[in-house]
């Protein structure tokens, strides 16, 4: 367990950070008594959903607490609007996709990823099997269905160059996010850009038989999502850092090795959760595929959260190669491992963990 962060470091950082004019935004101190938790802020990139159930075991757990922090967590309104809003100060840390903050780098945004919950993206295309649509070429002559603004629907043309897909024979059906699962369900589409852990969910308790074309199974093999924060962040406040991310891996590590108890606790610490059986399976599916997408031989080697350099070249060329990045992103100045490896699952657990998900592992 690490050590609490106590009034006098806190307030030290603090002074630290006033002197230097950064623009970080300030960590709110009690100034009553001694070891009180350092408050601070965290934005996630959507709903506190099933993804997220670590979050909630954080708090409810005393992961963060032990560790000296008090951590306010947000919902958020997309990755790249997470980030934006880390970066402008009005959050200490967020939450999003690696390849948002890969773009954001490269619009001149200092910001680093901290550590990873999801090393496979859960980018995807998901169709009915119904519809006949088996291979990524079969969308030619079909409906797609996408949001605009949507992560999945910007990197659709990556899976398309990777797969061979001809984009001028595939018509396009712009929906809002709300909306999209059922239009597929209700044949309003023949298929659908999303997300695994958030789309798969909401058509399998639907009552739709489907398909899912993963990209990461296609050779678009980027990271998903992962903490961040701002580079003078992390600098000028590395013990608080390091409280609020291994907090988080603590929660996905109880997550991982005791789902049931962990969608009981996500269930009962929100109320608009209760009272629907199908809203309990979207939150355990949501879960559950969080955890198959965390399975990967990065936090089996290294700990939970833990980035391969490699990898994070690999993002970085991919990114280039598909995405309209404004200038050159260097991948040693995106990420640290310096707040991760701590939190670690041994064979035998990894082993409960993969036989746990293993129909959920689709690469």
């Amino acid at each position: 367990m690490s050590s609490g962060i106590n009034r006098r470091t806190a307030v030290k950082a603090l002074g630290a950070g006033l002197l230097a004019g950064g623009s970080v935004p300030f960590f709110h101190v009690q100034s009553y008594g001694q070891n009180q938790p350092t408050k601070v802020s965290l934005t996630l990139p959507f709903t506190l959903h099933g993804s997220y159930t670590a979050f909630i075991a954080a708090r409810d757990l005393g992961y963060w607490k032990d560790r000296g922090v008090d951590v306010a967590v947000s919902r958020g309104y997309g990755s790249p609007d997470a980030i934006k809003k880390v970066h402008l100060g009005h959050f200490n840390y967020g939450d999003a996709s690696f390849e948002s903050v890969i773009q954001a780098a490269s619009e001149g945004l200092d910001v680093v990823g901290l550590g990873l919950h999801m090393h496979v993206s859960p980018l995807a295309i998901f169709t009915l099997k119904k519809s006949g649509i088996n291979h990524p070429k079969d969308l030619e002559g079909k409906v797609l269905g996408a949001a605009p603004t949507y992560g999945d629907w910007l990197f659709f043309p990556a899976f398309a160059k990777k797969t061979g897909i001809d984009r001028s024979k595939i018509s396009v059906r712009f929906l809002e996010g709300n909306v999209r699962a059922q239009t597929l369900l209700n044949g309003g589409v023949d298929a659908l850009t999303g997300y695994y852990n958030l789309d798969a969910p909401l058509l399998w308790t639907g009552g739709g038989e489907i398909d899912i074309m993963l990209h990461y199974k296609y050779g678009l093999k980027i990271y998903g999502t992962g903490l961040l924060a701002v580079r003078t962040q992390v600098e000028k406040f590395p013990e608080v850092t390091k409280a609020v991310v291994e907090g988080v891996m603590e929660g996905y590590k109880y997550t991982y090795l005791k789902p049931a108890e962990a969608l009981d606790m996500h269930i009962s610490s929100m109320r608009e959760l209760q009272g629907s059986d199908r809203t309990r399976e979207i939150t355990k599916y949501q879960m559950l595929l969080n955890t198959a997408l965390g399975v990967h031989p990065a936090p089996k080697k290294h700990g939970l959260g833990y980035y391969i350099p490699e990898e994070v070249a690999e993002n970085v060329a991919l990114a280039k190669e598909f995405l309209d990045l404004q200038k050159d992103v260097d991948p040693s100045k995106i990420f640290t491992n310096d707040f991760v490896g701590t939190v670690k699952l041994t064979p035998a657990e990894w082993q409960q963990v993969e036989q746990s998900v293993k129909p959920y592992i689709l690469w």
